[in-house]
């Protein structure tokens, strides 16, 4: 491995490899570049070892953004390796419950409500203000009552940033929904979804 580049790879399985930055090479270059930002990283390794070790709900090596707000963590499960970004509301509900799989990445501002329960796959991406939602209201209903349906996305889907994915819906392995789409009908695998509500424009499975 060369030092110089500040990488190395990572093998997944029998026959993949992840591009990885070399953790400390990249930590000692953000500090000489940024020193005002000692606190900030400070905080971030709080809030890693607070879920982790104290919610215990998140798994190892798994790295938690300033400013989280996690609700009924006794039905949060966040794999390992993780990367949740700043700002991010996670809200599992009483009765729900919100697992993201293995080396899954949220970005800032994401929120998720998993009332009726949401499943994210391993090496899942979310883009920045991503909203998740379980829950609905009947209309026609004179009370409005909640009512609740699980949302899964399956493994290395991309979400775009400010995406709306609603109640029931269920996307696919390695779909790709664009920025600002609102899904409110499943998506399946290996396609490029877009627009409101969000249609697939695209297939991949040739690539």
């Amino acid at each position: 491995m060369n030092l110089k580049d500040d990488s190395e790879y990572k093998r997944v399985g029998s026959d993949k490899k992840v591009h990885l930055p070399n953790r400390l090479g990249y930590f000692l270059k953000f500090v000489r570049q940024n020193p005002s930002e000692l606190m900030r990283l400070f905080r971030i390794g709080l809030n890693t070892y607070y879920f982790r070790f104290i919610k215990r709900c998140t798994g190892k090596g798994t790295v938690i953004g300033v400013s989280p707000r996690f609700v009924n963590t006794a039905n949060i499960t966040i794999g390992q390796g993780c990367l949740l970004q700043d700002s991010i509301y996670i809200r599992a509900g009483v009765d729900g419950s919100i697992r993201i799989g293995d080396r899954a990445a949220l970005n800032s501002f994401c929120k998720l409500f998993g009332h009726g329960s949401i499943d994210i796959g391993a090496e899942t991406q979310l883009g920045p203000g991503t909203l998740i939602t379980t829950t609905g209201h009947d209309y026609q209903d004179k009370e409005l009552n909640a009512t609740y349906q699980p949302v899964r996305l399956g493994r290395r889907v991309w979400v775009g940033a400010n995406v709306t994915i609603l109640q029931g819906v269920t996307i696919g392995d390695h779909s790709v929904i664009g920025a600002g789409a609102v899904v409110n009908k499943d998506i399946p695998p290996y396609c490029i979804a877009v627009g409101v509500p969000a249609k697939v424009v695209k297939s991949l499975k040739s690539y």
